[in-house]
């Protein structure tokens, strides 16, 4: 069973299997029990990673150095609270109850630990260490490493703890800066000729290239993709592909009317799909029940949505040309759900992470719903809902948490104002890459805002063009 497998799964299963030895007792306790029993037995347990490490280099816990006879031995983490460790009598039973049923005092893990800290002296040479500050936050040295200092002061050795080498100044040499010769680094610029910049783009990635223009710089002019670790357990990106999947295959078998028993429906559709990935225990004990919480929850929300529309239309494709400087500039969009109702077109977008605030979308941080609605009303737009007016912009939120689902409209009096607003502002930003002097870093203009203050994504870009010759790095 995939359950068993890796360095976790190797852990619980030798867990488990000492558990069945015949010696230890079987003490009787009501099932309500069990998840705290299992917790505080398993709170020991270590999981260790089978990473490579140096050859001659070798990571130990305490009771394991002590079996071993190295030339050089770091003890480290000699902190109060990390070794020893606070001193915790446990869920079950107080320091009273302990001592009327003789069970051991809990300062004998203490004890332990001092015995350990001893035998490790024993090593040829040994370095101390500890943690100044954690998290930014001052420590308090471990109570042996302050007995001994305070012993080597009252001997007058004083300097016997006083390393050999100043291994701490080389390691701030290494990092210091000569002030008089800092090298000041602009940030990065990358200004492609104008005849290789993107003429066409999705809503999806023009939300991407207000917030980050070196997203767009890379996949799309030097068509670079990053590559999935192989072995990638399923993430938070194929679970909202899956959603979006299942809501759409209903949506195009039941357009206009709704099947007599819906939810019966979604999870046999939901259970077609992930049939291929049920096997991973990620996607059996989280994914399973979420998407069922929340396809409970669509299903009795669904009639009410569907009350006076015409029909539903899912993953539908739609596009919109701007004039621009170089030339026409292609906007497409696949949207999620289009509602065809009486009054006007109601467009969705499906989320199974955060929803954008109501601020968000109406200031163009967000522009994916309102550049939908954009397309909706130009001449080309969807297919057989060219020219409709749009009424209504929505967000549907599949968590399968609590609340299993949300339903959010924007708020606002003129979607059509705030649509043409986004598009004027989208036209603009294009104008501003038409020209040939244009870098592809940070632009202000009023009327649509975007910020690309933080540099942090170019670490992904550099390794992207580590992979690439120097012309394309120029």
């Amino acid at each position: 069973s995939p359950l068993w497998q890796g360095e976790a799964g190797e852990t619980a299963n030798t867990f488990f299997v000492s558990l069945l030895e015949p010696s230890l007792a079987t003490p009787d306790i009501h099932a309500a029990d069990y998840a705290d029993l299992y917790a505080s037995l398993l709170a020991r347990e270590n999981v260790r990673e089978r990473t490579p490490v140096h050859p001659r280099v070798a990571i130990w816990g305490p009771f394991e150095a002590r079996l071993q006879q190295p030339d050089v031995m770091i003890v480290g983490s000699l902190n109060e609270g990390t070794w020893p460790e606070a001193a915790d009598t446990g869920a079950w039973l107080n320091r009273p109850m302990r001592q009327e049923l003789g069970l051991p005092s809990p300062e004998e893990d203490t004890g332990r630990a001092a015995h350990d800290f001893i035998s490790l002296l024993g090593a040829e040479r040994v370095y101390l260490t500890r943690a100044e500050k954690i998290k930014g936050v001052p420590t308090v040295p471990s109570r042996w490493l302050m007995r001994m200092t305070a012993l080597l002061n009252g001997l007058g050795l004083k300097d016997a703890l006083r390393p050999e080498e100043p291994w701490l100044a080389w390691a701030r040499a290494r990092d210091a800066i000569d002030k008089d010769k800092r090298i000041v680094i602009a940030a990065p610029a990358p200004c492609p000729a104008v005849a290789i910049r993107p003429r066409r783009m999705s809503v999806t990635r023009v939300e991407d290239w207000i917030r980050n223009p070196y997203t767009v710089f890379a996949r799309q002019i030097l068509k670079l993709e990053p590559l999935p670790p192989l072995g990638q357990a399923p993430d938070q990106s194929l679970r909202g592909a899956l959603v979006h999947d299942v809501l759409s295959r209903f949506a195009l078998a039941h357009s206009s009317t709704l099947p007599p028993d819906t939810l019966v429906v979604l999870n046999d559709i939901a259970r077609q799909l992930l049939s291929d990935l049920t096997g991973h225990p990620r996607v059996a004990a989280f994914w399973m029940p979420r998407l069922e919480r929340f396809l409970s929850w669509f299903a009795a929300t669904e009639p009410e949505r569907r009350k006076g529309i015409v029909k539903v239309v899912s993953e539908i494709s739609g596009s919109l040309v701007i004039d621009a400087p170089a030339g026409p500039f292609t906007l497409t969009a696949r949207a999620d759900r289009i509602d065809d109702g009486p009054d006007g077109l109601i467009i969705t977008d499906y989320k199974t992470g955060a929803i954008p605030s109501d601020s968000a979308v109406q200031a163009g941080r967000a522009p994916q719903l309102l550049l939908e609605a954009a397309i909706a009303s130009g001449e080309i737009g969807f297919p057989h809902l060219a020219g409709r007016g749009v009424t209504a912009l929505r967000y549907i939120r599949a968590s399968g948490g609590e609340p299993p689902g949300e339903e959010k409209r924007i708020k606002s009096d003129d979607i059509a104002a705030l649509a043409e607003n986004a598009l004027g502002g989208l036209a603009a930003l294009v104008a501003e890459f038409d020209n040939k002097e244009t870098p592809y870093r940070a632009i202000r203009r009023p009327g649509f805002r975007y910020d690309y203050d933080d540099y942090a994504h170019l670490a992904r870009v550099a390794e992207w063009s580590a992979h690439t010759d120097d012309e394309a790095n120029s």
